[in-house]
Formats: structure tokens, sequence, C-alpha cells
């Protein structure tokens, strides 16, 4: 009886089998791993664009193919009216090398500030570096990086450096303690139409020479600063850049310029808002 009951129990299996799917059947399945990432909304948005706008340099990440040897480096950048970064990069720099194999790359912005670096936001960007061929592409890139980066100018013509853009594809934002956000390329980045873009060095001539004053004022308040020397370095449609010194901050426009005369309807607002 004895075998008997074994070979029942574990020789067919049947009974076991059927015993051991109830039994299957009775455990609770794992939950889901919570996504960690929200939703973004329009603040973090501002958020990131601001982080990679103030940013003078960044993280370079990229990988030597077909090693996958993953390599690191500091950059300079700025940025296109689209919100494509711009990097000036040497042929004789190992990360050219890199990118030369594989142009998927990756661009970590952020100022550390404080003891704690993890407690300060930052704007990681995904996407692939090309380098921008002579053309209006190419002079744009050139004339708002040495707007940003100047000292730039006195290597920026050498045979071995050219202009390179980052297509962002994508980005993770970092706003502090369970404030994660999963960017799209639609969250950070726009189409520029040609009447906007032929604009850009006029409306920031007009606004350096001709509104200082205003131009102060507004940068105070946008910053909740005192006024002091402002000067426009870079526009877009949804804001721009202003340096003063060491000093670069991003103002965006109350609503995004869409006409060649929304920059003068965009400035006239902010003027007034910081006239209070």
């Amino acid at each position: 009886m004895l075998v008997g009951e074994i070979v029942h129990l574990f020789g067919n299996g049947e009974p076991a089998s059927q015993e051991g799917t109830k039994m299957n059947d009775d455990i609770p399945t794992p939950p889901r791993p919570r996504d960690p990432f929200l939703k973004p909304d329009e603040a973090a948005r501002r958020l990131a664009r601001r982080l990679l706008s103030e940013a003078r340099h960044g993280a370079l990440a990229s990988v030597f193919m077909p090693e996958a040897q993953p390599l690191a480096t500091r950059v300079a950048l700025s940025t296109l009216p689209s919100g494509d970064v711009v990097l000036l990069l040497s042929d004789l720099a190992e990360h050219s090398r890199a990118l030369a194999t594989h142009p998927a790359a990756s661009l970590l912005v952020g100022e550390p500030g404080g003891a704690d670096a993890l407690t300060q936001p930052r704007l990681t960007l995904r996407g692939h570096v090309e380098r921008l061929a002579e053309g209006p592409e190419c002079d744009a890139a050139r004339s708002r990086y040495l707007a940003r980066l100047p000292q730039a100018s006195a290597y920026a013509g050498f045979a071995d450096f050219a202009f390179y853009r980052l297509g962002i594809e994508d980005a993770l934002l970092n706003a502090g303690f369970a404030r994660a956000y999963r960017l799209t390329r639609d969250d950070l980045c726009r189409a520029v139409p040609p009447e906007l873009a032929g604009r850009e060095a006029a409306v920031i001539a007009h606004m350096n020479e001709d509104h200082a004053d205003s131009l102060a004022k507004i940068v105070a308040f946008q910053q909740g600063t005192v006024p002091r020397d402002w000067r426009i370095l870079t526009l877009d449609p949804l804001g721009f850049e202003a340096g003063s010194g060491e000093d670069l901050v991003r103002i965006e426009f109350a609503q995004a310029v869409t006409s060649g005369d929304g920059y003068r309807q965009a400035f006239v607002s902010l003027a007034r808002e910081s006239e209070g």
C-alpha cells in the first residue's frame, strides 16, 4: 500500500498536479513596481528648459564602438532656438573619436551647489550628436555659442574644431526628492519658423541698445534681485538668456511667440509686469 500511495501521489502525478494547480491559483500576483516618474507639467518643462539654458557646461557621456567602451567628459555648450544643444568639439578630443564610432550620447546639466549635490535639480538629455556642415544652422550655432561663451572665439576657428548638434530625443528631470519626470522631445524642443529665426539678432540688438533699463528691471523682477546691467545673449520663441558678468539667467515669456511682431508684445508684457 505504501508503494501504491507513493506511485499515486508522485508517479502519475495527476492528483498532486490538480492540487498544485489549485494552490498556485491561490498565490496572489505580486504588484507591479510603481512608476517613479511623474507626469510632466508646465512647471517641470520650464525647470528643464532653465537648467539647460543656464548651463555653460555639462557632462557628456558617449561610447566607443564596437568595444562598447564608455566615456564621460566635460564639455561647454549652448543651445539652438529649437532647444537642441550646440557643442564645439575638437577632432583631437576623445569624445569626438567616440562619437565618430557611435553618435548616441547623453548630457547631464545642473549646478551641484551646496554640500549635497544630489539635492539639487539636474537634467539628463539623450539623443544623437551630428557634426554641422557649413550653412545657416552652423552659422546660428556659432553665433549663439560665442554669445554665451565669448572666450571660445580664441579657438573656434581652428581647423580641428567643429560645431555639433545634440538632437534631443528624450530626457530625465530630477527636480528634487520624489520629483522625477520623464520628458519627451516635445516637452523641451519646438519648431522655429524662419521668420522668427531671422529676427533674433535684430530683436536682441534692439533690446540691448534701446531698452537696457527695461531689461534690467525685467530680469530683477523675475529673479527677485536688485536691477543691474544685463544683456540678452540668445533668444527663442519661449524666452531668452541674459548675461551679466559670470551670471547667466533664463527668462521665459508668458506665452510662446508665434509671429514676427510677437517678440515686441512679449517684452512689453514682461516690462509691464516688472513695473507692477
